[in-house]
């Protein structure tokens, strides 16, 4: 039987983690799936709750380091703008993100994109070492 795609992008990302030669632990591998299996971001202590429910948590500090972690990773991003977290949708590689935020629906939308020619021009006088853009406005469906 195939597995879910979702399932399928926490193996590779599993993979590409044991590649680094970094342990995924079975608390890191719960939340990497429900990042994955979720149909939107997640706050932390949305998090902490489902896995509280399925007894696989016991703090929620324990969820944040591993939020963090897995953004450290590059298998996951924080959201600043709505306070959560989502999965990745590229491959577990560095990469400039943007996302879309619908600000009626919800939806949250990664894409992979080149940096800006201002930001190459600062890169001599600033070591960038993450850069991710947020726009809020209203997706095609909400428009």
């Amino acid at each position: 039987m195939p597995q879910c795609h979702a399932c399928e992008r926490s193996e590779t990302a599993t993979e590409a983690l044991s590649a680094r030669g970094v342990r995924l632990t079975e608390l890191r591998r719960e939340v990497l799936q429900h990042l994955y299996h979720a149909d939107k971001p997640v706050g932390a202590y949305e998090m902490f709750d489902r896995l509280k429910e399925e007894g696989k948590a016991s703090a929620p500090p324990a969820v944040y380091r591993v939020l963090d972690f897995l953004v450290e990773q590059g298998l996951a991003h924080k959201l600043q703008t709505i306070s959560a977290y989502t999965a990745c949708t590229s491959k577990p590689h560095p990469h400039t993100a943007m996302f879309t935020i619908c600000q009626a629906c919800g939806d949250v939308q990664e894409r992979e994109v080149a940096p800006s020619a201002a930001l190459d021009q600062a890169r001599g006088e600033f070591k960038v070492e993450n850069l991710m853009i947020e726009a809020i406005g209203l997706c095609a469906a909400c428009q």
